[in-house]
């Protein structure tokens, strides 16, 4: 009976959490006063209008715009993992000048919201003449404080000895941080795939730095939201559907991988 009861909950659960997300594509058959009935489940008819419209452009450039967010999405998560888990190490493994300094600014970076450097951000930026393109948004992404508090965390668990022995076999503290990066690969994985769908989702600094022609897929949302109704509410639930598609993916990609990898650490 008790297991019967968790199962039937575990269902329900799954039911609640899966429901916005299958209405939400179920919508994309809809016409807008099927749409404007929430209680209405299902379609009256299946047509592929929405999509079709989105991958001929008829009211935006949708492949151009998704593939802009996977850009500068994969572009920021891996830079964000690279710099974070060599920050970590380093904070976590050796002692030098200026250490108190860089821990105090990633608490800082995670403290401080990110709407207060949106300005200053925006101004940096400007000066450096990168507003408009894709790039404006690679550096700032790439700094992360939550990701150097994370790889320290991760780097404090290695044993100060296996650093003692890199160091008297003659290896660099870079090729010891490289040897010791296959040991760290579901941390790496894990964060990866988080800033990865933080950066598919943001959306203020890419309304500040980013022109029309780089617009990503949280802008593009919003402009199919129109209040004259030219563009139909099918459109904009498939385009939001379709962005679901690469998290789904990395979900799928990244946490199948980290499985794999966590047990061959643990039968080694």
């Amino acid at each position: 009976m008790k297991k019967f009861t968790s199962l039937l909950f575990l269902l329900l659960s799954v039911v609640i959490a899966t429901y916005p997300f299958a209405w939400m594509f179920l919508s994309s058959f809809k016409t807008n006063d099927e749409i404007y009935q929430p209680t209405l489940f299902l379609p009256a008819d299946y047509k592929w209008d929405a999509f079709i419209s989105l991958f001929n452009a008829s009211y935006l450039p949708f492949l151009r715009i998704f593939s802009n967010s996977l850009v500068l999405s994969f572009g920021q998560a891996f830079l964000a993992t690279l710099i974070s888990a060599g920050a970590g190490f380093c904070l976590a493994k050796y002692k030098f000048l200026g250490r108190g300094l860089v821990l105090f600014l990633a608490i800082f970076l995670v403290l401080i919201p990110k709407q207060t450097l949106a300005v200053p951000t925006f101004d940096w930026i400007s000066w450096l003449g990168w507003r408009g393109s894709l790039f404006s948004l690679l550096l700032p992404g790439a700094v992360s404080g939550i990701g150097v508090l994370f790889f320290l965390q991760v780097f404090r668990r290695f044993p100060q000895e296996w650093i003692d022995l890199a160091r008297i076999e003659g290896m660099s503290p870079f090729r010891t941080y490289i040897s010791l990066l296959p040991l760290v690969l579901p941390g790496l994985m894990t964060f990866f795939f988080l800033h990865f769908v933080l950066s598919f989702q943001e959306h203020l600094l890419p309304l500040l730095l980013l022109d029309d022609e780089n617009m990503t897929l949280p802008l593009a949302l919003a402009t199919l939201k129109d209040s004259s109704h030219r563009i139909p509410e099918s459109v904009g639930m498939a385009a939001a559907t379709l962005s679901l598609v690469p998290i789904l993916i990395m979900f799928s990609l990244v946490f199948g991988k980290m499985k794999t990898a966590l047990r061959e650490v643990i039968l080694s």
